[in-house]
C-alpha cells in the first residue's frame, strides 16, 4: 500500500508522468519500499551489534569465530536457527 502511494505520488510531479516508476525515483533521489526495509535492517543489526538496540545480537546471531572469508575483520554474523519455542515476536 505505501508503494502504491509513493507511486501516485511521484506521477502528480510535473514532466514525470511519462516516465517509468524506475526513472522518476532515480530522477528524485528516491529509494523503493524494498530498499528502505534493507537499509533498515542493516541499520539494526549494526544497532545490536555495537549494543545500541533493546534487542541483544545473541538472541538473533552468531559471531562468526571462523576466520576464513571474513576479510580481515571480525564482525562476521551467522543467523541462528529460530524455531517456535524460540521465536522472538516483535510488535
Amino acid at each position: 500500500m505505501l508503494e502504491k502511494i509513493q507511486h501516485r505520488y511521484t506521477k502528480m510531479i510535473i514532466n514525470m508522468r511519462e516516465k517509468t516508476y524506475e526513472e522518476r525515483l532515480k530522477s528524485l533521489g528516491l529509494w523503493t519500499l524494498e530498499e528502505r526495509r534493507n537499509r533498515q535492517d542493516i541499520i539494526e543489526v549494526f544497532k545490536m551489534y555495537r549494543g545500541y538496540s533493546s534487542v541483544a545480537l545473541q538472541e538473533l546471531f552468531e559471531i562468526d569465530t571462523n576466520s576464513k572469508g571474513t576479510r580481515g575483520h571480525s564482525c562476521k554474523l551467522k543467523k541462528v536457527r529460530c524455531t517456535r519455542d524460540t521465536a522472538l515476536y516483535f510488535f
